[in-house]
């Protein structure tokens, strides 16, 4: 049998077809595409010409009037103007090309696509920028947006670089596609932006984690009360240190001995119509999509708990049948918090205790960023390192090597 190349191929060469078809084919289906895309109403004037409006950004309203002598040089006009608009599209038509193609290539997943429109939305909606084709952006037009922007939303270290990952991805994608002549990665390279201009998120250590006290208080809570599946979970994230997504995607033969295979999480994104979908991805969020972590005996005691409460469950953590979100953890340890009166933190911060813990007895640093799940210490020191030893431990330690 000929694969469809040879059968294009033969049909070519015995005249079954020919170019100028295929060509005029092409050229219908392009025409059609653009009438398609024209919003506004054709009609005829009682003088016998044919009007319509075309988008016009400089007018008042938005749109402007065109007349032609015919209904075919009228939509020859709507076809023209349409095809001028895709080589020089605006700056959302591009983040949307770019966007898209990631997301088909398989390089970033739903989760990851929704954000980019969100972040998109936040910074470019409603701004000068935006309003201009995209060709003529210039690199003093992008250097004025990207210092507004980090001024007037007030944004952090981290928030520009949620905006930087959308201009060079942007500017990328359009230099390749010849919309643009501004290289960007050496435009960001010499961008000079003063660490004065950057919002600085200070967290105090008391904000960031929980001390061996506070704790205690917790495990005594779900130790005194009735047992819960969702409490036990809390407290295998105390032993374990792992992301909620990873908490809540457990199964029960990821425990193997004292050995945790933690090789999947949830995700969350929203569907065509708008609603959340949650569902588990078979890889997480580290370099390497799954990583072992030791677990000490409280955990493998607290898993076997679990068991007991979900024998029978496809995943660790599942009521009435179904698996229990990662966003239940966090508002179960909330609600715990408040019960025994100390501050209320996320489980996000229980991983950050574990994390300085670690630090705190001096393990060694390769197994630190094993057990977490990180490219390198610098991410655990920087994020996740904090001080959670009370006033009295520190007068201890202080008076131990001063006094």
């Amino acid at each position: 049998m000929m694969s469809e190349q040879e059968l294009l191929k033969y049909a070519l060469d015995n005249g079954i077809i020919n170019i100028d078809t295929i060509q005029q084919q092409v050229e219908l289906n392009e025409r059609k595409k653009y009438l398609e895309k024209h919003s506004f109403r054709v009609w005829q004037g009682t003088n016998g010409k044919f009007y319509t409006y075309l988008p016009d950004e400089a007018a008042h309203n938005g749109r402007r009037m065109i007349k032609k002598s015919s209904e075919s040089d009228l939509r020859d006009e709507i076809v023209a103007f349409y095809k001028a608009q895709e080589r020089d599209p605006y700056i959302k038509d591009i983040f949307e090309a770019w966007v898209n193609q990631k997301l088909a290539y398989g390089e970033i997943k739903k989760q990851t696509y929704d954000r980019y429109k969100t972040d998109f939305t936040r910074f470019f909606e409603g701004t000068k920028i935006a309003e201009k084709r995209f060709g003529l952006i210039t690199e003093e037009m992008l250097e004025d947006f990207i210092k507004t922007t980090i001024h007037d939303q007030h944004l952090t270290k981290r928030g520009f670089g949620n905006l930087r990952i959308l201009i060079l991805g942007i500017f990328k994608y359009a230099k390749k596609k010849g919309y643009t002549r501004i290289s960007i990665t050496s435009f960001i390279g010499d961008l000079q932006i003063s660490q004065n201009s950057f919002r600085k998120r200070v967290f105090t250590d008391e904000e960031s984690v929980f001390t061996n006290e506070e704790l205690e208080k917790i495990r005594e809570y779900i130790d005194t009360h009735p047992a819960s599946i969702i409490s036990l979970g809390v407290l295998l994230a105390i032993e374990t240190g792992v992301r909620i997504g990873e908490l809540s995607a457990l199964r029960p033969k990821d425990l193997e001995g004292r050995v945790l295979h933690v090789r999947r999480t949830e995700e969350r994104f929203k569907d065509d119509a708008g609603h959340y979908v949650f569902r588990v991805r078979e890889m997480t969020k580290g370099r390497d999509g799954a990583r072992r972590v030791i677990v000490t005996e409280r955990a493998v005691e607290i898993v076997k708990e679990i068991r007991r409460l979900n024998p029978l469950g496809e995943y660790l953590f599942m009521e009435d049948g179904a698996r229990i979100k990662a966003k239940a953890f966090t508002v179960k340890i909330q609600k715990i918090c408040r019960y025994v009166g100390i501050r209320e933190r996320s489980m996000h911060k229980v991983r950050k205790t574990y994390a300085t813990k670690l630090l705190n007895k001096g393990v060694d640093e390769k197994l630190v960023i094993r057990q977490m799940g990180h490219t390198d210490i610098a991410t655990t020191k920087g994020y996740y390192y904090f001080d959670n030893r009370t006033m009295e431990e520190a007068q201890s330690i202080i008076e131990a090597a001063i006094g």
